[in-house]
């Protein structure tokens, strides 16, 4: 007969085998972050709108943890940031930020293509 210790070791391999386990963390430190910081829903109101190049910079942020696979920091991260389910367009951010999309760079978070923006901004002005 398995013990409730075998029976515990059994569901945790398990959550964890499944991916699941991480994510239950990282939503259970969200939710801990939120209370200590003390961002509950009566709270959240009375927080100012983001400038919109918060916004812009929170949402590459956002296009790069996902793009790396850091799935619980990116859960936490969107939660702290209050950002919907849904992240901006990538098309639209491209044109604000003035970045010509290819078919190399498609593949790549837009932040990629802004660092090696500036990389050729520098290697221009040092020749």
């Amino acid at each position: 007969m398995a013990t409730e210790k075998d029976l515990v070791n059994a569901v945790r391999d398990s959550l964890e085998a499944g991916g699941e386990l991480g994510r239950i963390k990282a939503e259970m430190r969200s939710e801990v972050m939120k209370l200590l910081d003390g961002s509950s829903a009566a709270n959240r109101t009375k927080r100012p709108e983001s400038p919109r190049d918060v916004i812009i910079l929170n949402e590459l942020i956002r296009e790069y943890l996902d793009w790396i696979g850091y799935k619980y920091t990116l859960n936490v991260f969107i939660s702290e940031c209050e950002f919907g389910k849904q992240p901006l367009d990538r098309t639209f951010l491209a044109k604000d930020l003035g970045v010509q999309e290819t078919d190399s760079t498609n593949k790549l978070p837009l932040l990629f293509s802004l660092v090696e923006t500036f990389r050729s901004l520098n290697t221009s002005h040092q020749e």
